[in-house]
């Protein structure tokens, strides 16, 4: 089934949602460029790959969401 789109929705849905903004300045284009490139070969989306990194980060670091600041 086909739903149809409702910018109503979509806006709710978005609300719901957490962002976190990168932005590679001009002295970064290589690193941009490394990543761009690494998740277009393995058919990754950049935002899953950076999630992935992160979270791979956290875990490791035994960090958990209720963990002492």
């Amino acid at each position: 089934d086909y739903m149809a789109y409702s910018a109503k929705s979509q806006k709710t849905y978005n609300d719901k949602c957490n962002r976190i903004y990168l932005k590679y300045t001009e002295k970064e284009t290589e690193d941009y460029e490394r990543i761009n490139k690494y998740c277009k070969k393995n058919g990754y989306a950049i935002s899953t790959y950076i999630k992935a990194l992160i979270k791979q980060d956290l875990d490791s670091k035994g960090i958990d969401i209720i963990a002492e600041e």
